[in-house]
């Protein structure tokens, strides 16, 4: 019986230790392509520290709304164009990144989440070969 009252006591405390840090926040806002808004792509926002489990989402017209833990994050952004060649095996015209490595793989992009509602969290993005 008492390792049953430690067992239930334990799981109280878990239980309070999982309160609003581990609860999402909304996140929206705007990614632009130069100063247009990006027609379409990926948004994703991982911890700096990788402890928690990333946030991702679709962009549409430029506009994004996403559930994310909140804490530091990085943030990738991904959009892609039909690739000039035909996959030779496949028999498809494969997706190229139209986005440089700064905006996703090697990201340069941050945010800070905070608990609740984040409106305008904002991202300007450039075209590989632009300026």
């Amino acid at each position: 019986m008492k390792l049953l009252g430690v067992g239930f006591s334990l799981l109280v405390l878990i239980s309070l230790g999982c309160n609003s840090a581990e609860t999402p926040a909304e996140v929206s806002g705007t990614v632009l392509l130069g100063s247009e808004p990006l027609a379409e792509g990926e948004i994703i926002f991982e911890a700096v520290d990788k402890s928690k489990t990333p946030g991702a989402g679709m962009i549409k017209e430029g506009k994004y709304t996403i559930q994310v833990l909140p804490g530091s994050k990085k943030v990738k952004i991904q959009a892609s164009k039909p690739a000039a060649k035909i996959d030779p095996v496949m028999k498809i015209a494969m997706k190229e990144s139209i986005l440089g490595p700064e905006f996703n793989e090697k990201t340069i992009l941050k945010a800070e989440i905070k608990p609740g509602k984040n409106e305008n969290v904002d991202f300007q993005v450039k075209q590989i070969g632009k300026q």
